[in-house]
This record gives structure tokens, C-alpha cells and sequence, in this order.
């Protein structure tokens, strides 16, 4: 049975589950996306004097080649970014993407990443992503978090997968738990980035998390207020992902 993705059948679910599910890109896309990625890789490695991977290929090779101490100096936030051209940002804020974010607000949308890690400190760049690469197994990934307290503000964000597509790849989502306006008293250190992380006991009040299984070319468009995170990859090669954040200013 065919699926029933009109556009009020799908504001309905964004509604009620906090998250939806599109498909936006095809294959050719998602490979320019990736030769972006490695053109910022092999930059950052040639500014810090790591040649592991002056002659990758791809990425599925990547932690064939790198180090882990290479790899926290690859990820730091000035490498982890891609500049979108105009065709690829009108793209991604494709008129269903826009009418879906219209039920929010009528104002104009944006693609805005943060000059800092912490957004309340810097400045919106117009058009760019930030994006992950994580080893099969590794501990290194945010905890339970929502982006409301992230970002400081209204900011949609939508997932990207590029290279790890089914639900031992993909990010865990709790359901509905946007509903909620979380209280910064439930919020605990985090041991791996700036995430602000969710305490285990306001964690059992909700369901339990979903890890949603997406095709080639689909993303996960979430609200600020869903709880989502401690997605560690559970298959057996390189998870990269595009983090693409959407607000109105």
C-alpha cells in the first residue's frame, strides 16, 4: 500500500510527532554533497599538517586513514561546514519545505549556521551546514538534547543523511516530546560538546526513542523542542550526516 504523503497528511504527523519525514535529494546530489565535504577535510588536513588523508578517495575510507586525534582536530566547527550554492539552498527550502514551516510562522525562511558553538555569541551565516562523520560503535555522540536551549532560538533542523541510511544509522527521536517546553533545571553536563543534555529521570517520562529507517535521498525535518540524540552507529562503516538548520532571521 502506497504510502499517503500529502502535504496536510504530513503537517498532521510534524504536528503530532514533532518530526517528518521528506525526500528531497537524489544520488547525484548527496555525491556533490560529500566532494564538498572531503575539499573541506583535505583543507582543514593541509592547515594542520595531517596528510592521512591527502589522497582520499572517499569517505567510507575515512577512519581507514585517520587517527582519533586526527579526527578531533578534523571536527572542529570551522572544518565541519559546507557552503550551499543558491540552486541547492532552493532546493532544500523547496515550496512543500515552506509550506510545511508556514503552519509556524509566515515569515520568510532561512538555511543559518552559527559562527560559534554557542549561537547566542555568533553570527548567522546565510546558506551553510554543519556536518558529522561517526565511527561504527564510538561513544563520541550526543546525548538526549533538544535544540531549543542549543541554538537559543527558533530554529528548525533538518537531517541529511549521506552516507548510513536504515535504523542503525539514523538519529533516535522521542515522540512528541516537542510538546514540552523543557526546563533548563533538567539539563546536565555534557562530557563531549556543547549540547545541553537531558537528566535520566525527565527522561522517563516520555516514550521510548525511535530510530526512524530513511532511503537514499530522504531526510528528517525536526522541530527545535524534539528531544533527539544518543544515536551511536550501530553499522559496520562511516555514518556522515548534514546538520541544516532553518529559522526565520
Amino acid at each position: 500500500m502506497k504510502k499517503d504523503r500529502s502535504l496536510k497528511f504530513q503537517l498532521n504527523k510534524f504536528n503530532k510527532n514533532g518530526f517528518v519525514i521528506e525526500k528531497i535529494f537524489n544520488k547525484s546530489i548527496l555525491e556533490n554533497f560529500k566532494e564538498k565535504l572531503l575539499k573541506n577535510l583535505r583543507k582543514s588536513a593541509k592547515k594542520h599538517n595531517i596528510y592521512s588523508i591527502k589522497n582520499i578517495k572517499n569517505l567510507e575510507e575515512y577512519f581507514n586513514l585517520v587517527s582519533k586525534t586526527e579526527h578531533e582536530i578534523l571536527m572542529d566547527r570551522e572544518t565541519r561546514t559546507i557552503k550551499f550554492k543558491k540552486s541547492e539552498a532552493q532546493l532544500i527550502l523547496n515550496k512543500r519545505i515552506r509550506d510545511l514551516l508556514s503552519y509556524y510562522s509566515d515569515k520568510e525562511y532561512y538555511i543559518l549556521r552559527s559562527s560559534n558553538k554557542f549561537s547566542s555569541r555568533g553570527k548567522d551565516f546565510n546558506n551553510y551546514a554543519g556536518f558529522r562523520i561517526v565511527e561504527p560503535n564510538s561513544d563520541k555522540v550526543a546525548g538526549y538534547h533538544s535544540d531549543h536551549y542549543n541554538l537559543q532560538n527558533f530554529k528548525f533542523t533538518m537531517w541529511v543523511p549521506l552516507i548510513g541510511f536504515n535504523n542503525k544509522y539514523s538519529l533516535k527521536l522521542i515522540t512528541g516530546s516537542h510538546y514540552y517546553k523543557h526546563s533548563k533545571k533538567q539539563i546536565v553536563k555534557n562530557k563531549f560538546g556543547s549540547a545541553r543534555l537531558f537528566n535520566n529521570l525527565y527522561l522517563k517520562k516520555f516514550s521510548k526513542a525511535f530510530r526512524p529507517n530513511l532511503k537514499l535521498g530522504e531526510v528528517i525535518l525536526f522541530h527545535p523542542y524534539l528531544i533527539h540524540g544518543n544515536a551511536k552507529n550501530l553499522g559496520k562503516t562511516v555514518r556522515v550526516s548534514l546538520e541544516i538548520k532553518i529559522g526565520t532571521d
